[in-house]
This record gives C-alpha cells, sequence and structure tokens, in this order.
C-alpha cells in the first residue's frame, strides 16, 4: 500500500476564505484550519505572504520549475 499524502488536499475557494478569515481577526489559525478543511501549516504560509492577493496565493505553481513552458508542455501531451 502506497503512504498517503497530505499535499494540498483542500480546495482554492476553502483556501482564499480561510485566509481572508484570519487576516479580518474573526478566528484563529487552528480553529479556520479545521472549520474550513485546510492544512494549518500552508494556512499559515498564505496569511503571512502579503505580497499577493489572496486569490494570486493559490493559484501559484509550488515545486520545481518545469523546463517547457506550460502551453508546449500541454499541447505534447
Amino acid at each position: 500500500m502506497s503512504p498517503s499524502t497530505k499535499r494540498q488536499n483542500w480546495g482554492k475557494e476553502e483556501m482564499c476564505r480561510a485566509v481572508r478569515v484570519v487576516r479580518s481577526g474573526e478566528m484563529g489559525y487552528l480553529r479556520v484550519s479545521i472549520y474550513f478543511s485546510v492544512q494549518r501549516e500552508a494556512l499559515v504560509s498564505y496569511v503571512k505572504d502579503t505580497s499577493h492577493s489572496t486569490e494570486e496565493l493559490v493559484n501559484v505553481h509550488v515545486g520545481k520549475r518545469t523546463v517547457l513552458p506550460s502551453e508546449l508542455e500541454n499541447k505534447l501531451a
């Protein structure tokens, strides 16, 4: 049996709402992470990054950069 992963098991809309609630001060990290079913560690990093809007934050690709541009990669696939 393969090990389960906890990577991005949340939806983008839930994370956006969770970030907005924490930034507004309505609830804390732990309560928001349970209420919206998002990872607390990811929530903390998204809340701390104030250089981008909430929607831009959750759409950023994490991980290694690809060698080919995404358009060419999609065309090849």
